[in-house]
């Protein structure tokens, strides 16, 4: 079982590292050249921007709820999202978010995946 959980929160951690470095790091970059996206204003959270850590908690979550079999968790998340952009958001501005989610979507979905294969590999007999 501590297995589980250290394998679990080593690949969360190195997996957040490298899309954060990498995928998110390209995606911002490209919607702030376009003058997409507005700078998000206030005080860095553990070094961080509001928004990556925005992203990463989505992520965690995503996945936690996938690895413990809850895959409303997808439903719960789509409804969350929505519900914090009805407050009339530009379309300029919706296409980064949508963007942003689908990848976090998928990135969270990646991570079951990956663990789900490591778990089941008989590796740690």
């Amino acid at each position: 079982m501590v297995l589980k959980i250290g394998i679990f929160l080593l690949l969360f951690i190195l997996g957040e590292f490298l899309v954060n470095v990498t995928i998110f790091s390209y995606v911002k970059k490209y919607f702030t050249t376009n003058n997409i996206v507005n700078q998000e204003k206030g005080k860095p959270f553990l070094g961080l921007s509001i928004s990556t850590c925005k992203g990463i908690l989505e992520r965690l979550t995503l996945y936690l709820g996938l690895s413990l079999a809850l895959s409303q968790i997808l439903i719960v998340y789509g409804t969350l999202k929505i519900g914090s952009r009805l407050a009339g958001s530009k379309k300029v501005e919706n296409d980064y978010f949508i963007v942003g989610n689908f990848i976090s979507i998928i990135i969270g979905i990646g991570y079951y995946y990956a663990y789900t294969k490591i778990i089941n590999c008989n590796c740690f007999v």
